[in-house]
């Protein structure tokens, strides 16, 4: 709580607002029309899915699947399927209503940011589409290149923490709402830790950093 007496809100996206992974939707829906990359994908999908998800090589390997999906694209393109992707996501049954409420809640109360590993211009569409759309958002950043994108600015970790600092969001002064043991840095330092539907590895890998923590389901 800050000096005027105002909460502070970070949000996770994936797991929080929605049950899905937005890039990974994104992604998927990308590799089903190309079979040949799809296969190459399985290697690493296998190797992020084996790996703890606080540590470096899930996001490594998150990476380089988006590279094989997105191959080619134009700026242009990708940001029309991510346009497209985000508004279908957020016309799903997989929406986290009560946390959306609480978001839109959250905003009208102090700062809030919702601060994901997604992409931000899908994940932008995605909260848009929900009615968040005065909601700041701290997300992941494509380079395009000559091969197509490549996920360079990946918002997850520590990375977030600095994030959403660099947004003017004071974090020791935050309530967090997260799904994530990717989310140990921000939980390390926010005032309160809230996981949303959380897995039991994910909740005991945060309880052993937070500073207060509280453990809630909602649909």
């Amino acid at each position: 709580m800050s000096s005027t007496g105002t909460v502070t809100s970070i949000f996770d996206l994936d797991g929080v607002l929605t049950k899905e992974d937005t890039m990974a939707s994104l992604v998927s829906g990308r590799l089903t029309t190309r079979p040949h990359r799809l296969v190459a994908a399985i290697a690493p999908f296998l190797l992020a899915q084996a790996a703890p998800p606080d540590g470096a090589l899930r996001p490594a390997m998150n990476r380089a699947i988006v590279a094989l999906a997105l191959g080619g694209m134009t700026r242009r393109e990708y940001e029309s399927l991510a346009v497209a992707t985000g508004q279908a996501m957020a016309r799903r049954t997989t929406v986290v209503e009560r946390a959306v409420a609480r978001c839109r809640l959250a905003g009208l109360q102090g700062p809030t940011v919702v601060a994901t590993a997604s992409e931000a211009t899908l994940a932008r569409a995605f909260l848009d589409s929900l009615g968040l759309r005065d909601i700041p958002l701290a997300a992941s950043r494509l380079d395009f290149t000559r091969r197509g994108p490549r996920l360079s600015g990946h918002n997850i970790g520590q990375a977030k923490v600095a994030a959403v600092q660099a947004m003017g969001f004071v974090p020791e002064q935050a309530i967090l709402y997260t799904d994530s043991a990717s989310d140990i840095p921000l939980a390390r330092v926010a005032r309160r830790t809230v996981t949303v539907n959380a897995a039991r590895r994910s909740i005991s890998k945060l309880a052993a950093v937070a500073n207060e923590i509280t453990h809630e389901r909602w649909s």
